[in-house]
């Protein structure tokens, strides 16, 4: 009966080894890259919007604050913009954000794999604003403001690769509560980004920290 018993546990450690070395990184703290498209559209008082595709790139930092909850730190260049039609005529307004969300992240996970959701808030700061409002190429930086309001909120995918990474993939809607423009501009009033965000990125996690923060699962 012994012999039997020596003879199952062999298999079922090898199991659960190979199961824990891809499993997500139990850890507190994360960081990585982050890449993606921007589908980005507008409130726009008065004018119907088409969206157009951009680009977006920058950075992820994560807090496990415990196995189910987290923060997300998740800064981001982006490219972002609308058309819409005046008397016949495109105009093709078009702004570089860098995005700043703070964001809440609950998260599941099972052997290598992991699916979050999150929210938050997120700070808008305008570097750039070109294109046409109303004239060629009228719109300048300084019809930006320097800074807007936004929500962000959004769900993804964890895949862990090795014990300390994985690779993320999540879709966020981006909605934009304050304009971006000083005043009015051209044939606009205001302007109040709606984008869609497509990410995929990959978190390097540090489980020696995880001590330090309580040991919060990252995905």
């Amino acid at each position: 009966m012994q012999a039997i018993k020596n003879s199952m546990m062999m298999p079922a450690l090898l199991l659960l080894g190979a199961a824990l070395a891809v499993r997500p990184a139990q850890a507190a703290i994360g960081i990585g890259p982050l890449a993606g498209a921007n589908i980005s559209n507008a409130d726009i008082n008065g004018h119907t919007t088409s969206s157009i595709a951009g680009w977006a790139v920058g950075g992820r930092v994560e807090m496990g604050l415990n196995p189910l909850f987290g923060l997300l730190f998740d800064p981001q260049l982006v490219q972002s913009g609308s058309n819409f039609d005046v008397t016949g005529s495109t105009r093709k307004p078009r702004f570089i954000l860098a995005e700043v969300p703070l964001l809440l992240d609950i998260h599941l996970s099972a052997l290598n794999m992991g699916v979050y959701g999150f929210a938050g808030p997120d700070l808008i700061f305008v570097t750039h604003a070109s294109g046409n409002v109303g004239a060629i190429d009228d719109l300048q930086d300084g019809d930006a403001k320097a800074l807007a309001l936004a929500g962000q909120i959004g769900a993804g995918l964890a895949f862990g690769v090795t014990p300390f990474m994985a690779v993320t993939a999540d879709a966020r809607y981006v909605h934009g509560f304050t304009d971006l423009l000083n005043g009015a501009k051209g044939d606009l009033e205001n302007w109040r980004n709606r984008d869609v965000l497509l990410n995929v990125g990959v978190v390097f996690h540090s489980p020696s920290l995880s001590v330090l923060g309580g040991g919060g699962q990252a995905f």
